[in-house]
């Protein structure tokens, strides 16, 4: 069937709109074949605000057999336009409440919703904040102790492991008889300076049963005796012993190590430190070497000569226990060195000695009758000040402040270290004692001396009492809130003063 245009000029029949076919010019045709619609009223007509959609047209694909396109005998009408949305292509409804609610309404409800919605996500997210916070300190009470006690364990086992294994090769390369070798060659280099003194005494009791029995009777009642030990400190014939073991004295023999027996005549005594110096008359002396008790460390090996229950030149072995022990009989210038060497009657007097084989206590005390596992040894630095001023005097004379005085309390401690106290004074011998002089006051805390630090009474009292007489010295005090620097002239200490 061949279709033909309509004429120009004719109008259209379809009474939709109305416009004179001289407008066709606008309408191009579009879906080209396009099935005719019997039902010409339903036919879609554009509004002139529409646009016109162009599609592409190959009029190739349309030519017949002769060469010529089809003509449509029908006006061409523009194509309507697929619907956007279900809205636009649905028939018309009938108008629901929430089609005519106002837009005013509807913008205020979601505007509504919107804020509680961001309300309700702030609270959401504090809460979650609080949650981990709670969370965080119940694993920093709870869990955290536990794992830095894991942590300290872990350290500590790893470094026992360590210790064992280094120990386990050092061991393996050692030498017991190396070892044994050199604990001889310390016995060896130590033995000949080691004496052994007798004592012997008598007692007011001896005297007077002599005198009731007659002169003929005697000579059958012997001196107490009485026995220790000693060592030769100078090869001029000095020795060091011990003042209880010389006191009271009527007639002092000592054995050198090479068997010979000489007297022993005193040359000083010091009862405060409980040291004695002897002078013998023999030649081919080994005097020991001196050695610095300050720099003995704890747990360094020792070793003590003596004759315990006269045996003569019996040596213990053992560790450095301890220093700067206090016991009850001891004075306020007494600073014993503590070890675990076999200490019996008879060693007072006698040499400790370190690896070196040099001097750095002279064995003094033991707890009970008998060793118990804990001697005291004066420090050899306390035995070198004592003998030098022995040696030279034959008395030591101890400096003195004039000062009552008493152990600071922890509430009244000057800085963060409680084993350097200082010494507190609560009061004074007289306002012309030297402490007196110098301004010092009770109440006063001696925290230096001579730029010393003081660590409690006894320390202050060793320090001031190995002072010359007449010496001048820089005390430092804490008087409250104030720090004062008075100056001392040292006084020699009255005999009746307390050693305590």
């Amino acid at each position: 069937m061949h279709l033909t245009a309509p004429p120009v000029g004719a109008r259209r029949a379809n009474g939709l709109t109305g416009r004179a076919d001289d407008q066709r010019e606008k309408v191009l045709p579009c879906h080209w074949p396009r099935a005719y619609n019997e039902n010409r009223d339903s036919r879609w007509q554009p509004r002139e605000s529409e646009p016109m959609i162009q599609p592409h047209f190959n009029p190739d694909a349309y030519r017949s057999e002769e060469g010529q396109l089809p003509i449509r005998s029908e006006p061409l009408l523009p194509l309507q336009p697929q619907p956007t949305t279900p809205l636009e292509s649905a028939p018309a409804a009938e108008p629901s409440a929430l089609a005519v609610r106002p837009l005013e309404e509807r913008s205020l409800q979601r505007s509504t919703s919107s804020a509680a919605s961001a309300a309700s996500g702030a609270v959401a997210q504090a809460l979650f904040f609080l949650f981990a916070v709670i969370t965080m300190l119940a694993a920093a009470r709870f869990i955290m102790p536990s794992i830095v006690e894991e942590a300290r364990y872990a350290w500590h086992r790893g470094e026992l492991r360590a210790q064992y294994e280094a120990s386990g090769d050092g061991l393996k390369n050692a030498s017991l008889s190396a070892l044994s070798e050199a604990y001889q060659m310390v016995t060896q280099h130590v033995g000949p300076s080691v004496v052994h003194i007798d004592v012997q005494r008598e007692s007011e009791g001896n005297q007077q049963v002599a005198k009731l029995l007659g002169a003929s009777h005697s000579e059958s009642y012997m001196p107490l005796a009485d026995q220790g030990s000693g060592v030769v400190v100078d090869a001029a014939g000095y020795i060091v012993t011990n003042f209880h073991v010389i006191a009271d004295g009527n007639q002092i023999v000592v054995g050198l190590s090479d068997g010979r027996r000489v007297p022993g005549t005193v040359v000083g005594t010091d009862p405060l430190t409980d040291l004695a110096v002897l002078k013998v008359d023999a030649k081919g002396l080994l005097p020991i070497q001196w050695g610095d008790s300050d720099r003995s460390q704890v747990g360094s090996p020792v070793w003590a000569v003596g004759s315990p229950f006269g045996l003569d030149r019996t040596v213990t072995f053992g560790i450095l226990s301890g220093k700067h022990r206090v016991v009850k009989a001891s004075t306020r210038y007494q600073d014993f060195m503590q070890s675990d060497a076999a200490i019996n009657p008879g060693n007072s007097g006698g040499p400790l000695v370190d690896a070196s084989g040099r001097l750095i206590g002279i064995n003094t005390a033991i707890v009970g009758d008998t060793f118990r596992g804990v001697s005291f040894s004066i420090p050899s630095n306390v035995v070198k000040a004592v003998y030098e001023r022995l040696k030279t005097d034959g008395r030591f004379d101890r400096g003195w402040l004039g000062l009552a005085l008493t152990e600071v309390p922890d509430e009244l401690v000057v800085g963060d270290d409680l084993r350097v106290r200082g010494a507190l004074v609560t009061g004074l011998a007289g306002s012309d004692s030297p402490a007196g002089r110098s301004g010092t006051r009770p109440g006063d805390i001696i925290v230096r001396i001579n730029d010393e630090p003081i660590k409690d009474v006894g320390h202050l009292m060793r320090v001031a009492g190995n002072l010359p007489v007449d010496t001048r010295i820089t005390l430092e005090v804490r008087r409250g809130e104030e720090t004062v620097v008075l100056q001392v002239t040292i006084g020699q200490r009255p005999d009746s003063v307390s050693s305590r």
